[in-house]
């Protein structure tokens, strides 16, 4: 069998066509597979590279790959037949999200090899931007971001518990966009974990049942957070002023009771 060495590829392409589709698509980067005239001497190239993928899954998953135009068939060229989409210089520059800003053909196309529905991730793209505009953050990957959250969102929309009040228990986890918001408060991750168990522990034994709970755990954090900081002025405060007497000055200069503890004997 051939020694295929450290072989790796591409996530995202792994959880929409297949790992099959992932491992082609990386053979073929890699220019471990040979161009031809016809897509069964392609499959026998992918067969002496990767043994181990049946006559179907090669078939399949090159087939995907031709029609989601991760491989590009060049009828025009006599040399090469196939030619890989290669990602454009604009795809890694880092840039602000703005009003303005639509995710790629290739994501829509992503979205559309799941069961999320069109109209779900254009009405989320209005949040989405929103979102990211006020954070103001650089980035590169602003389509892979923008297909993360549609899957998280679309999640929840088909949670069994959507729309329904339900109790809290100890596997509850707050959402990760909690955290971000609580950042944009200046409260790191670490700083606001700290307060979950004792919310979840006050929640289960009053047994009340909301749908609200990250906005709630958020409220829960920032009360907290500002208690615990008050807590820390008065404590410094009480250690960089002077005290205050409790007696007048007469009262001070008559008193002898320091003297009570000094033995003369």
């Amino acid at each position: 069998m051939k020694d295929l060495g450290t072989l790796s590829f591409s996530k995202e392409v792994a959880e929409t066509l297949g790992l099959e589709s992932a491992i082609i698509l990386e053979l073929y980067k890699t220019n471990k597979i040979f161009n031809s005239r016809s897509i069964e001497d392609l499959m026998e190239s992918v067969k002496i590279e990767a043994p181990f993928l049946s006559n179907a899954a090669i078939e399949e998953s090159l087939q995907k790959l031709i029609k989601y135009k991760f491989i590009n068939i060049n009828t025009n060229s006599s040399s090469s037949n196939y030619s890989i989409r290669l990602p454009t210089k604009s795809n890694f520059e880092r840039i602000k999200i703005d009003n303005n800003w639509q995710p790629s053909k290739e994501a829509i196309e992503v979205l559309n090899m799941s069961d999320v529905s069109i109209e779900f991730f254009e009405r989320k793209l209005i949040e989405f931007r929103l979102y990211w505009i006020e954070r103001g953050q650089d980035r590169n990957n602003w389509n892979s971001t923008y297909i993360d959250y549609i899957r998280r969102e679309w999640a929840k929309e088909k949670s069994s518990n959507k729309g329904l009040p339900f109790t809290i228990n100890n596997e509850w986890v707050p959402s990760n966009d909690v955290f971000d918001i609580l950042e944009l408060s200046e409260i790191s991750k670490d700083s606001a974990s700290k307060y979950l168990r004792e919310f979840i522990l006050y929640w289960e034994e009053n047994g009340s049942a909301f749908t609200t709970w990250n906005s709630k755990f958020i409220e829960h954090v920032k009360r907290r957070h500002l208690g615990d900081q008050n807590i820390n002025n008065e404590e410094n405060k009480k250690h960089s002023e002077p005290g205050k007497f409790t007696k007048d000055f007469a009262a001070r200069k008559s008193d002898t009771s320091w003297a009570s503890e000094i033995n003369l004997d």
